[in-house]
């Protein structure tokens, strides 16, 4: 999974449990603790989460995290690359345009050696 869909696992089950920390997440078996950490790197670099740092209690309880109501941004698609955009701003017709043709001629070569009489 990409770390957005995982984030957005994530953000729906905070919004469930309010705060938690990465080892809480790991064992409510949601996701792994490293797929944990990746999710909420993800989510904190894009607002969705916010890092509650407390002191006085042991390491793997020092940072919590929760919402912050900021919705995480919409994925890229993962389309085929296409120059449409750029031909467009250039004023190049996406589709060539048919001319009319009045005659036409076909040139066949052939391989053959023809034999002369």
């Amino acid at each position: 999974m990409s770390a957005h869909a995982n984030a957005e696992i994530l953000l729906a089950w905070l919004g469930e449990h309010a705060v938690a920390t990465v080892s809480e997440i790991a064992a409510s078996g949601l996701m792994s603790s490293r797929t944990a950490s990746d999710a909420i790197q993800y989510a904190l670099r894009n607002g969705a989460l916010e890092r509650i740092a407390r002191t006085g209690v042991s390491a793997k309880e020092r940072v919590r995290y929760r919402l912050t109501g900021i919705a995480l941004p919409v994925p890229r698609t993962q389309g085929q690359p296409s120059f449409d955009g750029l031909l467009e701003a250039w004023g190049i017709a996406l589709k060539p345009i048919h001319l009319a043709m009045v005659n036409s001629w076909t040139h066949q070569v052939s391989d053959s050696v023809q034999e002369e009489e």
